[in-house]
């Protein structure tokens, strides 16, 4: 018997689940044939087999969602080891299953792209709180031996992953008197209730992730449009004027580190792009946004929108925003206090369009047509002058008569 595990589908994902098996126990299968499709945050993936063989397990229904690094499918034929049984508790077990897991054979389609598994050996860990771990498998093994809790340590590879030399550190500093931090549970739904699946599963992560770590502040204004000519795309004009906001105060183009108290400025602008759908919610990143015409960006946003509305979006399209646009008042509701996902620190919301009567500068009776805004920075990350010089900034540029 042999043992497929599931592999790390993101950047440190910590589960996934079965939206549809495409094999059932029994089947014979070829290598790189498809065997099922996971959701993971907000994306299906296609998971291809590993090898030939006869499925003989199945690990799980439509709907369960499975850990990282836990039991997909169980093959009965010989073949190429995959990883070690669910049973092995040898260390040398555990790091055989932990390399394998991030070095799986074959491509994973996302959406309409192929992606190549990573043969980093980087593997995620869950910490009690939820919060994911990235440490590569030498640097587990160590800290396991010298009883060191890996949420305690502060990484310095890439994107915080823990190296050796890292669990070294801190085992001189005394980590290793840490006592490990016991897995979190999460009980059985209560009668009546459904479990949140898919999309707003993913949601509710990022949610609660942010209520647990932001300090958020929201600032309200509105920009008068009135002096717009015809024909402007709204959407693209309050782009344009986010960019215009991060040049004055790029502090709010940035990713804050929590756990390290650090801060680091981006030099591109992606922005994430809230949208709704009868799934969930999505956010598409539109990429280097400053440095990009219109006609491009509108191409863009087009894409996404059908992407997401057949749920054929890439997962790399929903990667590493630097700040989020939330447009809700297409819906309504003027202002908003819009949730900041970690590690960003601002997100802006625009409310709906309202039409008001005011008085000018000769003291005549105009109309104004103005546009809700709504900024929500994270405290920790900006102060409140720096947030006001970016939103007045932002309406610096959308108040331009263009």
């Amino acid at each position: 018997m042999k043992i497929f595990k599931l592999p790390d589908l993101g950047e440190g994902l910590p589960d996934a689940e079965i939206h549809e098996w495409y094999v059932k126990e029994g089947d014979e299968i070829k290598a790189d044939e498809n065997m099922v499709s996971m959701e993971t945050a907000k994306a299906v993936v296609d998971v291809p087999a590993p090898r030939s063989g006869k499925i003989a397990k199945l690990y799980g229904k439509s709907g369960d969602v499975i850990n990282t690094g836990a039991p997909l499918v169980e093959f009965t034929d010989a073949g190429e080891e995959e990883t070690a049984s669910p049973d092995a508790t040898a260390t040398a077990s555990e790091t055989k299953a932990d390399a394998n897991a991030a070095t799986v054979a074959g491509a994973i389609e996302v959406g309409n792209r192929v992606i190549k598994e990573s043969a980093t050996g980087i593997t995620p860990t869950q910490s009690g709180s939820g919060q994911r771990i990235k440490a590569v498998p030498a640097a587990r093994v160590l800290a396991k031996r010298l009883n060191i809790d890996l949420t305690r340590v502060i990484g310095s590879g890439a994107a915080g992953t823990i190296r050796l030399a890292d669990v070294e550190q801190a085992a001189k500093q005394g980590g290793a008197t840490l006592a490990p931090t016991a897995p979190q549970t999460r009980s059985a739904p209560k009668a009546g209730y459904e479990p949140v699946r898919g999309v707003r599963r993913a949601m509710a992560q990022a949610m609660s992730e942010s209520h647990a770590q932001v300090v958020p502040v929201t600032l309200n204004d509105d920009a008068n449009l009135s002096h717009w000519i015809s024909g402007n795309d709204i959407t693209l004009r309050v782009i344009r004027a986010i960019a215009a906001g991060c040049k004055t105060e790029p502090g709010l183009n940035a990713h804050y580190d929590g756990a390290a108290n650090a801060l680091k400025l981006n030099d591109t602008i992606n922005l994430g792009l809230a949208m709704d759908s009868p799934d969930g919610l999505f956010v598409p990143v539109l990429k280097d946004i400053g440095n990009r015409d219109g006609k491009t960006l509108r191409d863009n946003i087009n894409r996404y929108k059908q992407e997401v509305k057949d749920r054929a979006i890439a997962q790399d399209d929903l990667r590493d925003p630097t700040l989020t646009l939330s447009n809700f008042g297409m819906f309504a509701g003027r202002y908003a206090n819009p949730v900041i996902v970690p590690p960003t620190v601002a997100i802006l919301g625009t409310g709906r369009l309202y039409t008001t009567a005011a008085i000018n500068a000769e003291g005549e009776a105009v109309q104004q047509r103005l546009m809700p805004l709504s900024l929500t920075f994270d405290h920790r990350a900006c102060t409140g002058g720096e947030a006001a010089r970016f939103l007045a900034s932002v309406i610096k540029d959308l108040e331009l008569a263009e």
